[in-house]
């Protein structure tokens, strides 16, 4: 899809915006020649249902911060505690490790995943513990690794994964993986 197209524009805007140029474009085609009026409007009702969708599926904006400073007001304990278990939430196996690189080895379908969560507290987290974490996928034989951060990942640390087997996962994602957190004293 070309990258300034209408639906484009669309799919990065709330689900009533797409449902209201369908409604638009249905009364003006009806108007102009109304067999065709349904068959206009139909895309724009998929993409307005497509969005609602995904907008049900995902935080909203105010609560992804919300969630990131209850993350990182825990200890490593309870925050480790809660992000293994949103892992096995998604079928994952999770086995703590006793490695310098990495934290936890997640397993599903035979498929081994790294997981790196111990710096979650830093604002911005830099290229060296990934270069640990892909060193380590490589020596572990594993499948790829995730590397999981309350704050941001530097621009240097961005540029550095690009094409290897490492994701990262914070923010938005973070939020969403994690789900609802109770409040810990």
């Amino acid at each position: 899809m070309a990258q300034k197209s209408l639906f484009t524009l669309l799919l990065g805007q709330p689900w009533w915006i797409s449902a209201l140029v369908g409604a638009g474009l249905f009364g003006i085609a009806q108007l102009a020649f109304p067999p065709v009026a349904p068959f206009v409007a139909l895309p724009f009702l998929v993409i307005s249902a497509y969005v609602a969708y995904r907008q049900l599926r995902t935080v909203s904006p105010g609560k992804v911060e919300e969630r990131l400073q209850a993350l990182r007001e825990l200890s490593w304990e309870p925050f480790n505690a809660i992000v293994t278990d949103a892992y096995r939430r998604n079928g994952y196996e999770v086995a703590p490790v006793n490695k310098s690189s990495f934290d936890f080895t997640l397993t599903k379908q035979g498929r081994v995943t790294l997981l790196q969560c111990r710096r979650w507290k830093v604002k911005q987290l830099g290229a060296g513990p990934l270069e640990d974490l892909v060193k380590a996928v490589a020596s572990e034989d594993a499948h790829n690794a995730i590397c999981v951060c309350a704050g941001d990942f530097t621009p240097r640390a961005r540029e550095f994964v690009a094409g290897k087997p490492v994701s990262l996962v914070h923010g938005i994602e973070l939020a969403a993986l994690v789900g609802k957190i109770a409040k810990h004293t």
